[in-house]
């Protein structure tokens, strides 16, 4: 008998069944290797689908903001410029701007803050800029808006010193005050027109330099918006009513 013939065949029956095991080990190993690293891409891709989305929904919020502040501001302007009209046609072009302007309907405004993080991917995108005119138009809005506020208080103020001084001083039509006073009042009246004079200028003042650029920095912010988020970030179209 050949005994070489037996030990060779004796080896092929004990290296092939193993060799074959190794290499199923191994190809379920990487298989079960590709399993993970495809399931791990997929989550990862879905926590990246998940930021874009909330991301959108930031900025979406950011851009209701921005419109809010300017449309408050508008119809603040807009309140005030009927008034002056107002007093204009009735023959009183003549009189204070404060005395033509009464009460501001919807002060005291509040005016929501655009937080830091829902700017972010400004930076992200290389829109510094816009970033910063975003931030600088809401707050200046906000100041504004303020000021309305205060005004309204001075002017409740006059209207309340007035009442209480009817025997020295005349009233018009509404709140509008047609003589002056005598004696020490009349300094305290001129110090007070002096204030909401000046606080209604500034308002003015404001309101004319900021409603323009608030509007044109809504249509960058909403260009870039839309160029950072795609379709996640809902398209619509608005347009310009005060």
């Amino acid at each position: 008998m050949d005994l070489a013939f037996l030990d060779l065949e004796v080896s092929d029956d004990i290296w092939i069944p193993m060799l074959a095991a190794i290499i199923g080990g191994v190809l379920a190993m990487l298989g079960s290797l590709l399993a993970t690293w495809v399931q791990n891409q997929s989550a990862r891709k879905a926590r990246s689908e998940d930021r874009e989305f909330a991301g959108a929904e930031s900025a979406y919020a950011v851009f209701h903001k921005l419109l809010d502040g300017h449309n408050s501001a508008a119809n603040l302007e807009r309140q005030i410029n009927e008034m002056f009209d107002i007093a204009n046609r009735k023959g009183h072009a003549d009189m204070e701007p404060w005395a033509k302007v009464r009460a501001l309907v919807g002060a005291p405004y509040d005016l929501e803050n655009v937080a830091p993080k829902e700017t972010a991917f400004l930076i992200r995108a290389q829109k510094a800029d816009l970033l910063n005119e975003v931030h600088l138009i809401q707050r200046r809005l906000a100041t504004t808006l303020v000021a309305a506020d205060q005004y309204n208080e001075l002017r409740k103020e006059m209207d309340t010193f007035l009442l209480e001084n009817l025997s020295e001083g005349k009233l018009g039509e509404g709140t509008q005050l047609s003589a002056a006073f005598e004696t020490d009042k009349k300094t305290r009246i001129e110090m007070r027109e002096a204030q909401l004079n000046s606080l209604l200028g500034q308002i003015m003042e404001n309101l004319k330099e900021d409603i323009p650029r608030a509007w044109d920095i809504i249509q960058e912010f909403r260009a870039a918006a839309s160029e950072q988020y795609g379709e996640k970030f809902p398209p619509f179209k608005i347009e310009r009513v005060l």
